[in-house]
């Protein structure tokens, strides 16, 4: 019996070390704004500027890229006419940078965690 739970405690210590070593570096998913002094790259062949717009107008439907920029001092009328006033490359390097970032990814590594979590609790009241 001791066997055992000395084995099941260092499955969970393993669990919890390689979850934290998975996130710490998790910085590549959070969400922030593209700096305005970068100069962006030709666009692709066969992208629009109305596909790139409806790229970031779906990463402004946010609740927390909505909450940043508030936060920053920015209405969503502020945040339109700035991107009425963008040139089609610099739309497109948005467009670029908001695909690279892929808040899906943050969500995808929450759920992940949560799960490993409780999976831990669970061993550990067997144990």
């Amino acid at each position: 019996m001791n066997a055992r739970r000395s084995a099941a405690r260092s499955l969970i210590y393993t669990l919890i070390l390689t979850t934290t070593a998975l996130f710490l570096d998790a910085r590549a998913g959070w969400a922030t704004l593209a700096p305005s002094g970068i100069m962006a790259e030709a666009p692709a062949p066969g992208v629009s500027r109305a596909a790139d717009m409806k790229t970031i107008s779906t990463a402004l439907e946010s609740k927390a890229l909505r909450g940043r920029l508030k936060a920053m001092g920015l209405d969503d009328k502020e945040v339109e006419s700035r991107l009425q006033n963008l040139s089609d490359k610099e739309i497109r390097q948005l467009a670029t940078q908001i695909e690279a970032v892929r808040p899906g990814g943050i969500i995808e590594a929450v759920l992940v965690l949560v799960v490993l979590v409780l999976l831990i609790l669970y061993l550990v009241k067997r144990v």
